[in-house]
């Protein structure tokens, strides 16, 4: 006993020294701030250089915070300088660090034929090719209705209604009398009996006038098809007249799908293209037609085209009246082209810009670049000019890169003239927060307002939240759409301190703002309902934000009141 307990004592000693050792011997990393400085990245004096993890490119001598986003700095690790110095000076670097925190991604430019995707309302209608009418062949009266409302579904050769009729009587009267001298004169009895044949009497029933020898008084009507009733045109006693419509009956089981599409997407549109669509009253399925018809005519109260697909409706499900929403894809041409992702471009209205990757093995890096942009081609730009094949471009995070470039005084979106340090004095600093390892970096801070460098802006109120400024822009829009100046004027006071000398040069502006603000909301995203609507006449073409489907142009107000598209629905 004695024994063991030694044994269990030596090892309870050997294991504390083996802790010990672990703890305070067994590690050769440095225990104190002056080993750990000692270790970071020096100049050539041997000083600590410090860094910002956001701006790699602040090089101070001592602790401090960082001059362009008040971040505090911290000492720089191992960065092989001489890889960042051979950077492009318009060059904005990050920290790998930083670059994770914001989510930023590239992708190559590609090149491919673009594909234009159209989207097109729509309602279902009923086919017309499968209505029949039910119509007196004779003058008469209505004695009996048997079907007498309208949805009731009736199969063919169902009774609907009788009629009492005078000519009907005198008619197999003249049947009776000549088919007594048939022999004699059949041609008189031929006329006789064809008379009734071609006021649809059934030949079963003028065999059974002739071997009675009893005239009818009144004569039932059968439905032709199967279907439903759609419309009824008479009530018990009316009087009609030869070719008075009784009934409309309408077959369900194909329907048609009329589309509008608006003038501008009409060319991209043929006989035979593909159309997915969905129902409202049929969520979550998704129906593909193929155009089966282009009306020739533009409606000049909508400027629409209609464009007509048929499908099969086994089941009812499509009930005429009901709205739906097409999506047609359609090649643009066959010449290939160089593409980006639309969450690429930086567009401010005359400009341009992307980011490119220009990143080394240690340092990432992105520059910016102005491009030439061709037509929007879905969730794709076509670039004219600016760029090759298998270049890489930010396509995430787009507006954080610009941020970053624009307070590094780099060319970025809304600075033209890199290098003059006019951008840092005018940024607010608290708008990147980096404490407890997170990055508030809202995109929607770097705007073509907060970035101006003049002092005239300096209470520009365009970086306010989305909630803020979208309803005082559409206010703005509703008062440009109706040529009220001095309305507008109240309202653009949000977005810009110009002063403007007539309604034109608003409009102008408006264009500027539309654009920044649907970058903005692309971006961020936005809770309420919008459409962005489109019109081609106005400045080689012009976007615009309403919370209306319906076209209220702001370019050209009353004058042209409805032109223009609903591009797209935003939320």
């Amino acid at each position: 006993m004695k024994t063991k307990n030694i044994l269990i004592y030596s090892g309870l000693i050997l294991g504390g020294l083996l802790l010990g050792y672990l703890f305070f011997g067994g590690t050769s990393e440095p225990q104190t701030l002056e080993e750990h400085i000692s270790e970071t990245h020096t100049d050539e004096e041997g000083n600590v250089v410090y860094t910002c993890s956001m701006h790699p490119q602040i090089r101070e001598s001592e602790p401090g915070n960082c001059p362009i986003c008040g971040m505090e700095l911290i000492p720089a690790n191992d960065l092989d300088d001489s890889d960042s110095e051979s950077l492009n000076p318009n060059a904005v670097t990050f920290s790998k660090a930083a670059l994770a925190l914001a989510e930023v991604e590239t992708t190559p430019v590609k090149k491919g034929v673009p594909v234009v995707e159209t989207r097109l309302p729509g309602k279902v209608v009923v086919n017309q090719n499968l209505v029949s009418n039910v119509t007196a062949h004779f003058p008469g009266r209505i004695r009996e209705l048997y079907v007498d409302y309208t949805g009731d579904y009736v199969r063919k050769g169902q009774k609907l209604v009788s009629i009492y009729s005078s000519e009907l009587i005198t008619a197999q009267s003249e049947l009776l009398e000549t088919a007594r001298f048939k022999e004699q004169n059949p041609r008189l009895y031929e006329s006789a009996r064809r008379k009734l044949l071609l006021w649809e009497f059934p030949e079963e029933t003028i065999n059974q006038i002739e071997q009675s020898g009893e005239v009818m008084e009144e004569l039932d009507f059968f439905s032709p098809v199967s279907g439903y009733v759609s419309q009824i045109n008479i009530s018990r006693e009316d009087h009609i007249q030869e070719g008075s419509m009784l009934y409309r009956i309408a077959k369900l089981s194909e329907v048609w799908i009329e589309f509008e599409a608006y003038e501008s997407s009409v060319n991209n549109l043929k006989i035979g293209d593909k159309i997915d669509f969905t129902v409202s009253s049929i969520p979550g399925h998704t129906y593909t037609g193929e155009v089966s018809f282009i009306q020739p005519f533009l409606n000049d109260k909508s400027r629409t085209v209609e464009i007509r697909i048929t499908v099969d409706n086994p089941r009812n499900e499509m009930k005429p009246g009901m709205f739906a929403e097409g999506v047609i894809s359609s090649q643009s041409g066959q010449k290939q082209q160089l593409l980006v992702p639309r969450s690429a471009v930086l567009w401010t209205g005359e400009r341009s810009i992307v980011f490119m990757d220009v990143s080394t093995a240690e340092t990432p890096a992105f520059e910016a670049r102005e491009v030439v942009l061709g037509k929007r081609a879905g969730n794709e730009y076509v670039i004219e000019s600016g760029l090759e094949v298998g270049e890489r471009v930010v396509s995430n995070g787009t507006f954080k890169v610009d941020a970053a470039a624009q307070l590094s005084d780099k060319l970025s979106m809304m600075n033209r003239e890199p290098g003059s340090g006019a951008n840092r004095g005018a940024h607010d600093h608290g708008a990147m927060d980096m404490n407890n390892g997170e990055m508030n970096m809202d995109d929607g801070d770097m705007n073509e307002s907060t970035m101006d460098t003049t002092e005239d802006h300096s209470n520009h109120e365009m970086d306010k939240s989305l909630e803020a400024l979208v309803p005082q822009y559409l206010k703005l829009r509703e008062a440009l759409s109706k040529d009220d100046f001095e309305t507008a004027k109240e309202h653009v006071r949000v977005f810009s301190t110009d002063t403007f000398s007539d309604i034109e040069e608003l409009r102008a502006e408006f264009k500027s703002i539309s654009e920044m603000l649907i970058s903005r909301i692309e971006e961020e995203g936005y809770e309420g309902a919008l459409f962005k609507q489109y019109c081609p006449m106005y400045g080689g073409g012009s976007t615009w934000i309403s919370d209306k489907k319906d076209i209220e142009n702001p370019f050209y107000g009353t004058q042209m009141h409805n032109c223009g598209e609903t591009v797209e629905q935003m939320n």
